[in-house]
């Protein structure tokens, strides 16, 4: 415990605030933090007097290192897909604070009657940016087929403005707004026709802006025609 507390003020972190929407009982009862993953702990902490998220190598995980996630988040962040990164070690990444509103959060609160349509679609628009700007990157998410919780908003009133959490399984490639895309259509419209299909295929082909913004636009349309027929998350 004195070497992971040495590590972390080693990069910068003052405090660590055991707050969060994900609970801990089976380390400590009523423990909480940001998120947990197969490789990691995610809490948040104050560094330099910002707050910032500290993501914390599990004793039980298999892998040896961070460092080769660290470095994607550093090459993606400059696309503006994933979270700034401050420092890292073996055992710990220290990077943005990014809240804890979630795609499925932003669509369970359109449904409470909290968001309205407008924001909705703010939303699947910045999700699926995210992913256009990861696939710049040219990494390749393993579990945004399903991009509940990996796809997170800083600012709550500013729903455009989406990024990508947790790299922990990456490849090389283009494909990200195809996963988040297929998404969206299967959970708002139930299917995905021929014609989209084909213009995932395109995309995923050259990631060309051409075929991205065509993406965008059928995807945000059809969310807006058929999300009566859809119900909340569980």
């Amino acid at each position: 415990m004195n070497r992971l507390i040495s590590e972390a003020s080693s990069l910068g972190v003052d405090r660590i605030c055991l707050e969060g929407p994900t609970r801990l009982d089976f380390i400590l009862k009523g423990l909480r933090v940001l998120g947990k993953g197969h490789a990691g702990i995610v809490v948040k902490v104050l560094a330099d007097g910002a707050p910032r998220a500290l993501k914390i190598k599990r004793t039980d995980s298999k892998r040896t290192s961070l460092s080769d996630e660290a470095r994607k988040l550093i090459l993606s962040s400059r696309y503006g897909a994933t979270p700034m990164v401050y420092g890292y070690t073996d055992n710990m990444i220290l990077m943005d604070y990014v809240g804890s509103t979630t795609l499925k959060q932003v669509i369970n609160l359109y449904f409470a009657h909290i968001y309205n349509i407008d924001n909705l679609a703010a939303a699947v628009r910045g999700a699926l940016r995210a992913a256009r700007a990861l696939d710049l990157a040219g990494l390749l998410h393993a579990e945004l087929n399903r991009p509940l919780s990996n796809v997170m908003y800083p600012d709550p009133l500013n729903l455009n403005n989406a990024l990508i959490v947790d790299l922990e399984s990456t490849s090389h490639g283009c494909g990200n707004v195809n996963k988040v895309a297929s998404f969206f259509l299967i959970r708002f419209h139930g299917s995905v026709s021929k014609h989209i299909r084909e213009l995932l295929r395109a995309y995923e082909a050259d990631c060309s802006f051409r075929e991205y913004t065509e993406v965008e636009d059928f995807i945000i349309n059809s969310v807006k025609n058929n999300i009566k027929n859809s119900k909340s998350l569980q």
